[in-house]
């Protein structure tokens, strides 16, 4: 939730052009695209930091469970990068904003699949947060380029 905020607080920051915002954006940005891309799967199973390791937090998970966090981890963090690019005015912004667009959303078919097999609020979480990172990749796709530009 931190990083969450942290990240909002430096899209307002690149909004309003407070001088250092792209310190901001880029630490706050790496940083949870980060933790999406290395400890997706086990942000999404509610596996904590400490247990990461011990083998009896993955029992009645499942094979399926796993590769869809892992996915979802992959998927949201090309999109965390790509808002960070877009932000900062990086080129292959759109590319990575597309690519992780695809990749969600072949992750949300996959889990509305399982999901109506298993039942699991966990496909749901993973559901409502992949439309939610859809929806701000959109946004940002279609948003004029010169609203982040620095004067």
């Amino acid at each position: 939730m931190i990083l969450i905020f942290g990240a909002i607080i430096g899209l307002l920051l690149a909004l309003f052009g407070v001088p250092l915002n792209s310190l901001i954006v880029s630490v706050f940005f790496v940083a949870l695209g980060l933790l999406y891309f290395y400890l997706g799967f086990a942000l999404f199973n509610d596996i904590q930091l400490r247990r990461i390791f011990n083998a009896e937090s993955y029992k009645g998970l499942g094979t399926w469970r796993i590769l869809i966090a892992v996915g979802t981890g992959l998927a949201l963090s090309m999109l965390t990068i790509g808002f960070m690019f877009t932000i900062l005015s990086y080129p292959m912004a759109n590319t990575f904003l597309i690519s992780g667009i695809i990749l969600t959303t072949i992750m949300i078919f996959l889990t509305a699949f399982k999901n109506s097999q298993e039942k699991n609020q966990f496909y749901k979480n993973i559901i409502f947060r992949c439309v939610a990172f859809i929806v701000i990749a959109v946004i940002f796709l279609l948003m004029p380029e010169q609203i982040f530009e620095r004067p």
